[in-house]
C-alpha cells in the first residue's frame, strides 16, 4: 500500500493546481491533468501489479504492455493531442486498462476466496471496485468530452464535470480510505 501515497501526493498536487489555473493566467487546466497521466500511471501500474502479484512470463508482459502505453501516452501528449489539448485518447485507454485491471483483482478475490478475511473486508476488493466504478464513468463522461463541451451540457447551471467529476472521486477516495483503514485493521490483528 505505499505506493498509494506517492499517489495520493499526484493527486492532490494536480486537483490543487487543476482547480486554481487562474492563479497561473492560464485559461484551461488541460496540461496539468495530461500530466497527471503520465505521472499517474506509472504508479498506478506499479499498484496493480503488486496486488496482481505476476510472476514468470505474465509478468514480462506485463511490462511490455505498460512500457507501450507509457509510450503512447508520451506520443499523445508530445505530437498527436499535445500538451494544450485535453488529452481524450490517452484517458480513455488508461481508464480502460485500469478497469481491465481492477476487473483482474475482483476477479481473482473471488477465486481464491478466502474465507478469513471475506470479499468485503479485503482492501483490495475496496480498491479494485471503486477502481472499476471511476474508470467507466470517467470512459463515458471524457469520452464524450468533445460533445459535452460544443453542446455546453449543464446540470442546473454547472457543468457535468463540476457535478459528475468530484461525486466519482468521493467515492474512488473513500473507498481508497476505507481499503486503508481495513489494511491497518487487518494489521493489527494479526
Amino acid at each position: 500500500m505505499k505506493p498509494f501515497l506517492l499517489l495520493l501526493i499526484i493527486v492532490c498536487a494536480t486537483e490543487i493546481i487543476g482547480a486554481n489555473v487562474q492563479w497561473f493566467n492560464v485559461k484551461k487546466n488541460y496540461l496539468i491533468y495530461n500530466v497527471y497521466l503520465l505521472l499517474s500511471m506509472p504508479v498506478y501500474f506499479w499498484i496493480f501489479m503488486n496486488m496482481l502479484d505476476f510472476k514468470g512470463y505474465i509478468k514480462t508482459i506485463y511490462l511490455i504492455v505498460v512500457t507501450l502505453v507509457m509510450c503512447f501516452l508520451a506520443i499523445n501528449f508530445l505530437f498527436l493531442q499535445g500538451p494544450k489539448e485535453f488529452n481524450v485518447y490517452s484517458l480513455i485507454m488508461v481508464e480502460f486498462i485500469k478497469g481491465i485491471l481492477a476487473l483482474m483483482i475482483i476477479t481473482k478475490l473471488f477465486r481464491e476466496d478466502n474465507y478469513e478475511i471475506g470479499i468485503s473486508k479485503n482492501p483490495y476488493f475496496w480498491i479494485g471496485g471503486a477502481t472499476l466504478i471511476f474508470s467507466v464513468c470517467a470512459i463515458v463522461l471524457f469520452g464524450l468530452q468533445r460533445f459535452i463541451v460544443l453542446n455546453k451540457i449543464q446540470i442546473e447551471g454547472k457543468s457535468i464535470y463540476r457535478v459528475i467529476v468530484p461525486l466519482i472521486n468521493v467515492i474512488l477516495y473513500s473507498s481508497y480510505c476505507y481499503a486503508f483503514y481495513l489494511c491497518k485493521k487487518l494489521t493489527s490483528n494479526l
